[in-house]
């Protein structure tokens, strides 16, 4: 939290308050330097009707500590069991996830999900950055978080009590032992502590 508070004193003028909208906003804007976030935005800072950072934006891997880290997240698809066109829906999903359908997604500025599409020739001719996000992708931790259904909740404590640290000047101890007592409680609602 403490790091936390350092790069939002170095960042623009209500950063401490900024969710995803208003960090993307200042960056293709051109009032911050940096965006630490998705490669979904690589779409928007290329789009001269969106961004102010068209031609101006280099694309790097995390840098390497212990490991090397990666963005890992991505658009799921699927079939309601209630869906009418089942087999129909199902087709789609096969062109889209084939290599013909990623390379397309790749060529109209979308993310590709397969390793193929972000080293081939034509997508990197338009979209050069897609290799960097391919070699990225390789160093992605799929578990970088809990798959756990109250994942969601533990995050929005998380992110909610990391705000009012930098907004509020909460104690960074204090914050993070709350944050800490509310997940266990929490985890334990769920049932995920049953050894006790």
């Amino acid at each position: 939290a403490n790091a936390l508070k350092k790069i939002i004193d170095c960042g623009p003028e209500g950063a401490a308050s900024f969710g995803f909208g208003e960090a993307l906003g200042s960056f293709l804007n051109g009032d911050t330097a940096m965006f630490l976030d998705t490669t979904v935005v690589a779409g928007q800072i290329d789009d001269a009707s969106k961004s102010k950072v068209v031609g101006k934006v280099g694309w790097a891997m995390h840098p390497e500590g212990v490991r090397r880290g990666s963005q890992t997240g991505g658009f799921g698809i699927g079939i309601p069991k209630n869906a009418e066109n089942k087999e129909a829906a199902f087709l789609l999903m096969q062109w889209l996830t084939s290599k013909t359908g990623d390379k397309l997604v790749a060529l109209a500025g979308g993310n590709p999900s397969r390793f193929s599409t972000h080293a081939d020739a034509d997508v990197n001719a338009k979209f050069p950055h897609m290799a960097t996000f391919g070699e990225a992708l390789k160093h992605a931790d799929p578990d970088w978080r809990p798959i756990i259904p109250v994942w969601g909740k533990i995050n929005a404590d998380l992110g909610t009590t990391l705000s009012k640290v930098l907004t509020e000047g909460l104690d960074v101890q204090v914050a993070l032992d709350g944050v800490a007592e509310r997940t266990r409680g929490v985890m334990e609602e769920a049932g995920y502590y049953t050894w006790q």
